[in-house]
């Protein structure tokens, strides 16, 4: 029998990428957004790489540079799904094209996963892979939004999302070149354009602390990786990890 958490009271929802004319786009919450994309996303499988979610090669090797690294700083990057299908559409639209009413929807389904895999081991702080804003703009990075809206979705208070300080726990200092569609050395040589780019306003907000990176794409981990090695050494995290919401596929031929 379902419990009454789980009664759907205005129906079934309309399916990702429905979410516009769907009756749960004001009412939430994160669970039935998370379940309904579900049925279109495509999840990453136990069978995917365990330090990048990227798909092994056919000996069961993982094909990403950084997860053999010696010198990688990041633990491990999560993906809530790939990026393919309409996702990768909607994805490019709220990037790109402004449509950023998608913040809400993919800052439900940030909650969704940190409930569905984090609750036995939560982050002490869940940051922004941080975006450049021009001195005294008064817009949000795309990645910021979507931390700033999972936050609200998170009724309960349960998630330590870096919305409530004076200052990001991380800021970029300049801008840098785009990095997708780039090669794998140029998006490396991107990362350590960025890691000089990157400060820790405040250390004490980060030290000690177990830290998740959020970022919308992921391809290589290169610039996850930079933001990692920041918080650890100028920041003095216990250790990071990072979420990405969709995680660039390299399928196996």
């Amino acid at each position: 029998m379902a419990q009454s958490s789980d009664l759907l009271p205005a129906g079934e929802p309309l399916g990702f990428p429905g979410c516009p004319a769907c009756p749960y786009w004001r009412m939430g919450p994160a669970r039935i957004c998370v379940r309904c994309a579900a049925r279109t996303l495509e999840a990453v499988g136990t069978d995917a790489c365990p330090v990048c979610s990227q798909f092994l090669d056919e000996d069961g090797d993982c094909p990403n540079w950084l997860c053999a690294d010696p010198r990688r700083r990041i633990e491990r990057i999560d993906a809530i799904s790939y990026l393919s299908g309409a996702l990768s559409i909607k994805v490019h639209r709220y990037k790109y094209e402004g449509k950023t009413g998608w913040a809400q929807i993919f800052g439900r389904l940030l909650v969704g996963w940190l409930e569905a895999h984090a609750t036995g081991d939560p982050p002490g702080l869940i940051v922004a892979n941080p975006t450049y804003l021009p001195p005294r703009s008064k817009d949000i990075g795309h990645i910021e939004r979507i931390i700033e809206k999972a936050a609200i979705e998170d009724t309960e208070e349960r998630w330590a999302f870096d919305v409530d300080n004076p200052e990001p726990a991380i800021i970029k200092t300049g801008p840098t070149e785009k990095s997708a569609g780039r090669t794998a050395t140029a998006k490396r040589n991107s990362a350590a354009e960025l890691r000089q780019l990157l400060e820790i306003p405040d250390p004490e907000i980060t030290a000690g602390r177990r830290i998740l990176v959020f970022d919308d794409v992921c391809t290589t981990g290169s610039q996850l990786n930079a933001v990692a090695d920041c918080l650890l050494e100028d920041g003095r995290a216990a250790d990071v990890r990072g979420l990405v919401l969709a995680r660039a596929p390299w399928r196996p031929r």
